[in-house]
């Protein structure tokens, strides 16, 4: 699945244990920001360095 989601020009990234995965809840700054704004439906691809980051800043 890893090398599908790399070849359509996205990145995996280990987001962390499931005690984490509030970190890319709803609402969240990984939660669709990072690609883009909600009227583009087909979104752009972003870097590892742009998830992490934007699951990095998620406060509960």
């Amino acid at each position: 699945m890893t090398e599908f989601i790399d070849s359509i020009g996205y990145s995996v990234v280990d987001a962390g244990t499931l005690a984490d995965s509030w970190r890319q809840a709803t609402g969240t700054p990984v939660w669709g920001t990072p690609y883009g704004p909600y009227s583009n439906e087909k979104g752009q691809p972003v870097g590892r360095d742009a998830i992490r980051a934007a699951l990095a800043t998620a406060t509960r």
